[in-house]
């Protein structure tokens, strides 16, 4: 318990002080508190992301002869390292969400700018606040040590994190009409159609595995929270993945038109 709660403190400190450390790094040329803000917030976000990553990873690998009853126990100092995570970001918004708003916030006080962002975003703050209360007793407590591998799949669709945060940083630095941007934004379809879309098809394959099922039988074989989570999540994403598609296409069609647009000139 004990080892828990340090992991926990550890993750409360590391996040802000590793934010503040890329603020001050930032070079001359981010210049808008604005700019510095995103990002640096981006920038955590993508190196929490890839951690998640390498943790999911090593603890498929480590769990995979029994995918419900093995055990990786850094696991478990991991999900207490990564649930402050959630109030951080939370945090991380609020500065982003003033900062691009400076006029406007300037006269007014910390409890008066609070209130104007839980307004502006009341989801993402009601899911970063509330969720970590789940996930901590559901991962550490309630699931009885089951599921580490199931667990660390899971984790891995993070792995899409990095070339969001990235196109935000592009965004910030001008560098939108670049070559960088579309294959950013390309690599970002690819993680998105492996780690949010076929995850779901690997998790299911690899349950009705274990069950020695076809693969129908081991969908039906879920338990039903299981399999409506599975649909649900699996509808939502298809959905951005759709969007992202849209998203590069859009893109590449303005830089395919500003280039045609200087070889004319």
């Amino acid at each position: 318990m004990i080892e828990k709660l340090l992991f926990a403190t550890l993750g409360f400190v590391t996040y802000p002080t590793l934010y503040k450390t890329i603020r001050y790094s930032l070079p001359a040329s981010v210049v808008s508190d604005y700019s510095k803000n995103e990002i640096s917030g981006r920038s955590v976000s993508a190196i929490q992301a890839l951690t998640a990553v390498l943790v999911g990873v090593i603890t498929m690998m480590n769990t995979g002869d029994d995918i419900v009853y093995s055990r990786f126990i850094p696991l478990d100092y991991y999900v207490c390292f990564w649930i402050p995570y959630f109030y951080y970001d939370t945090w991380a918004d609020y500065k982003v969400y003033v900062s691009k708003r400076a006029n406007e916030m300037a006269d007014k006080d910390f409890l008066s700018r609070v209130k104007s962002f839980v307004k502006y975003q009341p989801l993402m703050v009601l899911h970063h606040f509330f969720l970590p209360m789940v996930y901590g007793p559901a991962l550490l407590h309630f699931r009885h040590g089951k599921g580490d591998y199931i667990i660390g799949c899971a984790i891995t669709m993070q792995a899409t994190i990095p070339f969001i945060s990235l196109r935000h940083i592009l965004l910030q630095v001008e560098m939108r009409h670049t070559t960088l941007y579309i294959v950013n934004g390309l690599l970002l379809a690819v993680s998105f159609s492996i780690a949010r879309i076929y995850i779901w098809f690997h998790l299911v394959h690899t349950y009705a595995v274990y069950r020695d099922l076809p693969f129908i039988d081991g969908f039906l074989a879920l338990p039903t929270i299981c399999s409506c989570c599975t649909i649900g999540f699996f509808i939502l994403n298809s959905i951005w993945f759709v969007k992202i598609l849209l998203l590069v296409k859009r893109s590449s069609k303005e830089i395919l038109n500003l280039l045609k647009l200087s070889k004319s000139s």
